[in-house]
């Protein structure tokens, strides 16, 4: 079954639509995808996450108190201003914290210093039964090879520490900034695992320290100048109340302007000055994470899925709604603005370390090309409707909006013009022997072709009322020769309307002919309605004459009834007269004709013939119609004629009831 243009726009449509959503689904695919691993395959999302992850960490890490198990004693300028020398720290000086921790009844103890060198030979062998001799857990830094030992340090390093607890000093920096983020926690070293130096002095403790990477939870300040623990100068532990160091964690390193310091994330907010910490400083905060057990930041797959997924419906939300550009952007604007005080919420409420660059860059992404196709989906659609408008309702009309809009203004004007009704012949009660589909594909594929005809032939086509079609020629454009080009419009659609039949009947389909009626006159044309709702059209008794004069044509047997106003115009063509119709409704006859065909231009002399007597009464006019009818015996308005004058009227005017 041929398809028609009907058809073909709600394929489209449909089509469209289902492309729309393909689309819009693939983006909220992407979003999430996006969402969920940019920050953690894409460098420079990842650079861009942590930056702002840094930021918030400075901003709004929740105060905390200063850790109550944890001590520092710093190794400063001022400490070794006190020694003999500054590099290797003085192994006394080392032997003389170990005794007065031991005296002040300290938990334990973690010198975050490198024995990889020797120093003088009595206060090494000292310090090295002080470290093995100590009653307490006793950590101390380890590094190897791949960190840039040379052998001969590695081999001192080995044997001075063999039989000492020793983790490695090492920190996790992030290649792309060397910002320590993450907690390292240790390594394979000859096949055997060796923790880090805070793992492992948790581990001393009776704290179970991760194997893996995770993530480093800074303590906030207490308040600001105040460390997140106390701190102390080395040098200055010999006179410190032994109540400060009893029972305390107590770690021992460097803390000098050009050593062992390393970039934090508060190195974003506070700049280098503030930022780059001592390296002691971040071992004490990887011990107090594991002592504190502060693992889970709150944040999980399922739960960045949650969020991604939610970005992702609220970028397609956005851009499938029909709001100005401006709102629209507002909206999304407001979105990531709602993304972001959102983490910076929950990261204060409830330690949530979420991404927030990486969903914004989706919602971006999502939303930017969702709008763009979108548009572009407008833009076709829009094409669409202007040429559906130009192809079946009138270029000319669409022309003329399209250049001035004022003209859609309600109102209408008095023009002359020419209607053109048709009908199709028994549709009702073929309809009903079909399925509905078949109904409304062959009832669309028959309204395009007509509707074809119509714009071929300049008109415009007013309306469709079920399987009518209802034509205006001589507006919205003045169209001098409206009643010629209707009158070739009704052949053309004769012709197609026959050729349609033709097609229908060969496949069992009783499609009826087409009927058409033609009138001439004036008639108000314009916007009619309300503004909520109006059409175009032409209203007045020229429409509902030619609408009469298309159902004459049931009585009469001809295809086409033209009103004597536009035969009188259609001066182009040749009409065979009907005879003077009088409808109800109306008072005046209608002087009808019907067109005649080019190749039926011979046959309609003999008619005219008959016609004339019988115009005049003549009671010859039977004999005369006779004899036409044996020469054409398919003339059907012949045989109407003939039947009325059997039946005692010879007359051409013809009363036609209900009409």
């Amino acid at each position: 079954m041929r398809d028609d243009g009907d058809g073909r726009r709600v394929t489209r449509k449909r089509r469209t639509s289902r492309r729309v959503w393909v689309v819009q689904g693939a983006l909220v695919v992407a979003t999430v995808l996006v969402a969920l691993f940019a920050h953690r395959a894409v460098t420079m999302v990842s650079v861009a996450e942590n930056w702002v992850a840094d930021l918030r960490l400075t901003f709004f890490n929740p105060v905390t108190a200063q850790h109550p198990d944890i001590v520092i004693l710093a190794i400063t300028e001022d400490t070794l201003a006190t020694l003999s020398y500054r590099s290797p720290v003085d192994r006394a000086f080392l032997t003389g914290l170990l005794d007065t921790l031991d005296k002040a009844g300290a938990r334990a103890v973690g010198l975050d210093i490198l024995f990889d060198q020797p120093s003088e030979p009595d206060k090494d062998a000292t310090l090295r039964r002080r470290l093995l001799s100590m009653p307490v857990p006793v950590v101390v830094g380890w590094t190897d090879r791949a960190t840039g030992l040379t052998e001969r340090q590695y081999a001192f390093q080995a044997e001075y520490l063999d039989g000492v607890h020793a983790g490695y000093s090492n920190l996790a920096k992030d290649p792309a900034d060397g910002t320590v983020r993450e907690i390292f926690p240790g390594r394979a070293e000859d096949g055997v695992f060796r923790p880090s130096f805070a793992a492992m002095l948790a581990e001393a403790l009776g704290f179970d320290a991760p194997r893996e990477p995770v993530p480093l939870a800074y303590r906030g300040r207490p308040q600001e100048g105040t460390p997140p623990f106390r701190t102390f100068p080395a040098h200055a532990a010999a006179v410190l109340p032994a109540a400060w160091l009893a029972g305390k964690v107590v770690m021992i390193g460097a803390d000098l302007p050009f050593a062992d310091r390393h970039r934090t994330p508060f190195a974003a907010g506070l700049g280098v000055g503030e930022g780059d910490r001592p390296g002691v400083e971040i071992q004490a905060q990887i011990l107090a994470q594991i002592m504190d057990g502060r693992f889970d930041d709150g944040t999980s797959l399922p739960l960045e899925v949650v969020i991604a997924v939610a970005l992702a419906l609220a970028a397609a939300a956005l851009t499938l709604t029909n709001q100005p550009v401006p709102a629209k952007l507002a909206e999304a604007a407001g979105a990531l603005a709602l993304l972001w005080a959102g983490s910076a919420w929950a990261f204060i409420e409830f330690g949530l370390a979420l991404p927030v660059v990486a969903p914004s860059v989706a919602f971006a992404a999502a939303f930017g090309l969702g709008s763009a196709h979108r548009a572009a989906v407008h833009r076709r659609e829009t094409q669409f409707i202007a040429d559906a408008f130009s192809h079946y309702l009138s270029p000319a009309l669409v022309t003329r909006f399209r250049a001035d809009p004022e003209g859609l203004m309600l109102g209408g004007a008095k023009r002359s013009v020419t209607l053109v009704f048709t009908d199709v012949e028994g549709f009702t009660a073929m309809s009903e022997d079909l399925e509905p589909t078949d109904v409304v594909a062959i009832l669309n594929a028959y309204l395009d072709g007509l509707s074809q005809t119509v714009i071929d032939g300049g008109g415009m086509i007013d309306k469709f009322i079920g399987d009518a079609v209802m034509a205006v020629f001589g507006a919205p454009d003045d169209q001098p020769d409206h009643a010629d080009r209707a009158v070739a419009c009704a052949l053309a659609m004769q012709a197609f309307g026959r050729r349609f039949a033709a097609e229908q009947r060969q496949r069992g389909i009783a499609f009826g002919r087409t009927r058409i009626g033609v009138h001439s006159g004036d008639a108000v044309v314009g916007n009619i309605g309300g503004r909520m709702r109006f059409d175009y059209t032409a209203i007045g008794d020229t429409v509902n004459t030619a609408a009469r004069l298309e159902g004459a044509n049931k009585a009469l047997g001809t295809d086409i009834c033209v009103s004597a106003d536009t035969a009188a115009r259609a001066t182009g063509h040749r009409f065979r007269p009907i005879g003077r119709l009088s409808v109800q409704g109306r008072q005046e006859d209608i002087a009808a004709f019907t067109p005649v065909a080019p190749a039926d231009a011979d046959r309609a002399t003999a008619y005219e013939a008959a016609y004339a007597l019988l115009a005049v009464g003549d009671a010859r006019a039977r004999a005369a119609f006779e004899r036409h009818l044996e020469d054409d015996p398919d003339d059907a308005l012949a045989a109407f004629h003939l039947r009325r004058i059997r039946d005692g009227v010879v007359s051409d005017r013809i009363v036609l009831e209900g009409k």
